[in-house]
């Protein structure tokens, strides 16, 4: 007989086992019980209106989610913020636009530039050394960009980031603004930022801003919200990019889960974040002492809720693959040199200490390591050289200058390609995104030459136990290129 489980299965087996989720959605598998969803999951019979027409009861639970937010129109988005930043960029911008993007956008911006033919001009966010983590933009690194083009449609721009620190919204903003330039907001980790005391893109002035509600607060993978405002941007055609982007069909049961999301706010959120709030800072107070491992904490403002676990002397995987192997405790993601956590107001105070223990035993085992290394050291320093792990092994490469681009997304995706190894694709011309999955910031666009220190990074990447996709075959080892460039 076999032995084979279809996907349900493997769900309600993984669900009865005591692994704990540091990972996205923000419910945790604990959170806003509904009845089996079989029972509501219906069409657009009468009385239960058309998401992409709402007159009735939908137009009303967008209107809620509206005052929810401060927001002047909301809508509801069944794909997740990738169908609310897709219908965004195809409603504000046209053909052929100018447009100013950060360049650690996600790849659905991206796929937004390629799908609308725009041309973009890139602004690199600056890192920290020690860990790679992109740092938020400033108005005046926007400004001076402005300041060098004055064809410039809209300026596209990700705050909160996946490790949740936060750009100068409000500033960005009016920089663009006093120029007629509307502000995109890639603002999908930030759904929670309200009820957070964290500064919020819709009220620091965005014009458009996408929301994934599902990724920090309890509501079903999928949910999202898109708010407009201002006079900057076509709303009804972004209405009409919303129906194009999403399918005609919307999932009642998501949007259920939107408006218990929304109920439940009104009701317990204040409460509730008070409560997670506390829990979040007294853990990051507790693990303050540790002596291998320790928690980023940046300057400026910065999402609490998001730990960003980073490690001194081993890799961001080793410390990943221990949390989840030996207690059970499934991280979001991995990068070379950190781990991130994920904790929402979802979390059992159970989680916390479980989190806690795991991580305060892992940093003192680091510390025992590298004190028996110490101690090999004096006894037979060669070959404690030869064994030792050495930290400049895990550095973390320099963000790169800007990659040469030789053609525009929309035409390079349309080109001829060939599959070449990676040893040998110097020089040739990418033919498909290339990026860490999470959290999905292109290193390489269609169109964008592939240097070595590229391949080099890549390679230093995949050594470490990472995921690289798009145009990279993890079977073959080959990139994808364009045939006839390069």
């Amino acid at each position: 007989m076999s032995d084979f489980k279809n996907l349900y299965e493997k769900l309600i087996e993984y669900s009865g086992t005591p692994a704990y989720p540091f990972h996205m959605p923000g419910h945790k598998r604990r959170m806003m019980f509904m009845e089996n969803p079989y029972r509501f999951d219906l069409t657009e019979i009468d009385g239960f209106d058309n998401l992409h027409e709402a007159e009735g009861i939908l137009k009303e639970e967008q209107e809620r989610a509206a005052r929810l937010y401060g927001s002047e129109e909301t809508h509801f988005v069944v794909n997740g913020s990738t169908g609310g930043i897709l219908s965004a960029i195809g409603g504000v911008l046209q053909r052929g636009d100018r447009v100013l993007v950060a360049r650690n956008c996600h790849t659905s911006v991206y796929h937004g530039l390629e799908l609308n033919g725009l041309r973009p001009v890139y602004l690199w966010p600056e890192s920290d050394g020690k860990t790679g983590i992109y740092r938020g933009f400033t108005r005046e690194q926007v400004e001076e960009t402005l300041g060098k083009y004055s064809d410039i449609r809209a300026v596209i721009f990700t705050s909160p980031t996946y490790e949740g620190l936060l750009s100068d919204v409000r500033g960005i903003c009016e920089s663009a603004h006093q120029r007629g330039i509307p502000c995109i907001v890639d603002g999908a980790h930030g759904a929670h930022f309200p009820w957070a005391g964290l500064p919020d893109a819709v009220a620091c002035g965005a014009d458009v801003v996408v929301q994934s509600l599902h990724k920090t607060l309890p509501a079903l993978t999928q949910t999202a919200l898109i708010h407009l405002n201002g006079s900057l941007v076509n709303r009804e055609r972004i209405r009409k990019m919303l129906s194009v982007y999403q399918t005609s069909s919307p999932s009642y049961v998501l949007m259920a889960s939107i408006s218990q999301c929304m109920t439940w706010l009104e009701r317990e959120g204040a409460g509730q974040f008070e409560r997670y709030e506390r829990q979040a800072r007294e853990l990051r107070k507790r693990l303050a002492n540790m002596k291998q491992l320790y928690l980023y904490k940046p300057e400026a403002d910065f999402d609490w809720g998001k730990l960003v676990i980073c490690t001194r002397n081993v890799p961001g995987r080793a410390v990943y693959d221990r949390l989840r192997e030996d207690f059970g405790l499934q991280m979001e993601m991995t990068s070379a040199k950190y781990v991130l956590a994920m904790t929402t107001v979802g979390d059992s105070p159970e989680g916390f200490e479980r989190l806690a223990e795991a991580l305060e035993a892992i940093d003192l085992d680091l510390q025992r390591a590298e004190a028996a290394a110490e101690r090999r050291e004096v006894m037979n320093p060669r070959a404690v050289r030869e064994s030792a792990i050495a930290p400049e092994r895990y550095a973390v490469p320099e963000v790169p200058s800007m990659p040469v681009r030789c053609m525009e997304i929309d035409r390079a995706v349309i080109q001829p390609m060939e599959e070449v190894p990676l040893d040998k694709a110097d020089g040739r011309v990418m033919g498909d995104y290339l990026y860490l999955y999470p959290p999905g910031i292109p290193m390489l666009v269609p169109g964008e030459v592939i240097q070595m220190k590229h391949i080099e990074r890549i390679k230093d990447y995949l050594s470490q136990g990472l995921e690289v996709h798009g145009g990279y075959s993890k079977e073959s080892g080959n990139v994808k290129v364009i045939l006839h460039h390069g």
